[in-house]
């Protein structure tokens, strides 16, 4: 094991950040191998949008979902934004023809191109002995709105850095038979997908009585029960999701309308 492998094996989510500042020079590096990552065409369909300053974060925290920052004491937020909208300025400033980079393959590569990105410094970071953590709720943020984004910008992805105050256990991983297959999907049995999830379900075993008391007064006995309404309860995922056609809305990106022929 060499120490990228090593490095990418320990990753761990940190919810809980020391007072040590990240050094702007840090800072720069972890951005820095972040633009080497992987990009479509070579052209950079994205922003990384640093968020350093405290009444920024603050703003970022009053607009998450689930507010993260101040709790955690983040003194750094990284927003990686699909940006089209600097490629689309360029290529209009070079010719007359119409150019049409706000539809769903566009829309697409400029999403990967900038989690690519994030992910090649979120490793950077962690190799430099900082801790980072993804936030699910970044991709519903009205970036127009609270960071002055033009159109064709969306957000992607929303990373949390800087150095861990407690740097807690590994997080326990499906086994590889879960999320890999080989040349074509395998279609998992009743059997394979109680074995996958086994350890999963044996955490509810570590739940103190107390809190297994209060969730049940939810119908909640065990932790796929406590996901299902946590997160995967048709009230919950309406709410977020109609934060992101919101922010879709307000991008201009245009991922429904028919095409000739159709």
């Amino acid at each position: 094991m060499n120490q990228t492998i090593e490095c990418l094996m320990n990753h761990r989510s940190v919810r809980k950040y020391s007072e040590r500042p990240v050094d702007p020079e840090i800072l720069d590096v972890i951005l820095k191998a972040g633009t080497r990552a992987a990009t479509g065409g070579n052209l950079q369909l994205y922003t990384m949008l640093v968020l350093d300053d405290k009444n920024t974060l603050a703003t970022l925290d009053k607009a998450l979902e689930v507010p993260f920052i101040e709790r955690s004491n983040c003194p750094v937020a990284i927003i990686a934004l699909a940006d089209q909208y600097r490629v689309r300025r360029w290529l209009q400033a070079h010719t007359d023809r119409e150019v049409c980079n706000h539809r769903p393959y566009n829309f697409f590569m400029a999403i990967w191109d900038a989690l690519i990105a994030l992910q090649n410094s979120v490793v950077a970071a962690e190799s430099l002995g900082l801790g980072t953590c993804y936030l699910g709720s970044g991709v519903e943020l009205d970036v127009q709105e609270l960071f002055g984004a033009p159109e064709y910008v969306f957000p992607a992805g929303l990373v949390c850095l800087g150095y861990p105050e407690v740097s807690p256990k590994l997080s326990k991983r499906l086994p590889l038979d879960a999320v890999v297959c080989h040349n074509r999907y395998h279609i998992p049995t009743d059997d394979d997908i109680n074995r996958w999830y086994e350890e999963r379900d044996r955490v509810w075993n570590t739940v103190p009585e107390s809190r297994k008391t209060e969730l049940s007064k939810q119908g909640i006995a065990g932790i796929a029960q406590a996901l299902s309404i946590q997160k995967f309860s048709p009230k919950i995922v309406e709410k977020r999701s109609r934060g992101i056609l919101k922010s879709l809305k307000n991008s201009r990106f245009d991922l429904y309308t028919g095409f000739d022929g159709d």
